[in-house]
């Protein structure tokens, strides 16, 4: 008997008696859904798919992540499966076409420059799974009042990352000008205190709350929920920020397109340049004009924008797909 079979049948007797009290307590769900990749981001955007599922009718959803504690308190009822426990590939070998995984790059023309398909982000997640029709292009998180509470830490709150090449991020092409993050703090400080969320590594600002590396996801929803907004990029705290109901001023560059990955209630800063969007992650041969041609004055013009609107629940754009 082959090694490569020995491997088979141990993990399938392994896994069977775990597969069955999973899919007991599922009640054999309707549809499993999956990413498989690295980023927090795309795990939370997998509910906004497990919401649309529910919305058309499926009631037992699963979702195979790492990070279970984003679907806390999830209103629809939704079964989450540890990815440590339930591999992409093993997904697709135990439940076939049940198990989808919902992406939205549609490959790469090189190593350094996406694909990218007709739809918003979660259009696309959305249109993998089999999903038609309109879908709503927001994602979910849901705080416990507790919660809320914990995430008030100063008046007049608003949240700002800075992260720079020394992150771990693949995509350098995303970041802004350190410098010009101070600037932003200095010209605002009169108006706003600001808490500086972000990775252990990013770069410390001055004059604000530093809680870099110093809070779970949960409690980063929370401040960022009880902010009256957040300055960042293109990531997971942006599509946090707007699961909670946060603005964003979002400074896009040329990278990618606004009206692909982000959304329509934030002051969204892109810098149209013939090359963009380019979907390159590190590589330019413009020396990044589209990041350096916004200041900080056109950031704090967005600021200033978001403050004059009252804090109400975020306009939503819907999509055909």
């Amino acid at each position: 008997m082959s090694a490569p079979l020995v491997r088979r049948i141990y993990r399938r007797a392994y896994w069977f008696p775990r597969d069955l009290v999973a899919l007991t307590r599922a009640h054999w769900p309707q549809h499993i859904i999956y990413f498989g990749g690295k980023g927090f981001g795309d795990d939370l955007l997998l509910g906004a798919v497990a919401m649309e599922l529910h919305r058309r009718g499926l009631k037992r959803v699963a979702v195979i992540t790492r990070l279970g504690e984003i679907f806390e308190n999830f209103p629809s009822p939704l079964t989450i499966l540890d990815e440590r426990n339930w591999g992409t590939l093993e997904a697709q070998l135990r439940f076939g076409r049940r198990a989808a995984k919902a992406e939205y790059y549609r490959g790469f023309k090189e190593p350094d420059q996406d694909i990218w398909g007709p739809y918003h982000l979660i259009g696309e997640m959305c249109y993998r799974v089999g999903i038609r029709g309109s879908v709503e292009l927001r994602p979910y998180f849901f705080l416990s009042p507790e919660e809320r509470k914990a995430g008030r830490l100063v008046d007049n709150q608003a949240v700002i990352q800075c992260t720079d090449e020394t992150s771990r991020s693949p995509n350098h092409l995303k970041f802004w000008i350190r410098e010009r993050h101070q600037d932003v703090v200095d010209q605002n400080r009169h108006r706003l205190n600001f808490v500086q969320l972000g990775g252990a590594g990013d770069p410390p600002l001055r004059g604000v709350l530093d809680l870099r590396g110093r809070t779970s996801i949960r409690q980063t929803a929370a401040v960022l929920a009880e902010s009256r907004l957040m300055i960042g990029y293109v990531g997971f705290q942006m599509h946090l920020a707007r699961a909670v109901e946060c603005p964003g001023v979002i400074i896009y560059g040329g990278r990618e397109h606004p009206a692909q990955t982000g959304y329509c209630c934030n002051e969204n800063l892109y810098t149209a340049l013939p090359c963009a969007p380019c979907w390159h992650r590190n590589n330019c041969d413009l020396g990044h004009e589209c990041m350096q041609r916004i200041t900080a004055a056109d950031v704090t013009e967005s600021v200033s924008r978001i403050l004059s609107r009252p804090r109400s629940p975020l306009a939503t754009e819907s999509q055909e797909v």
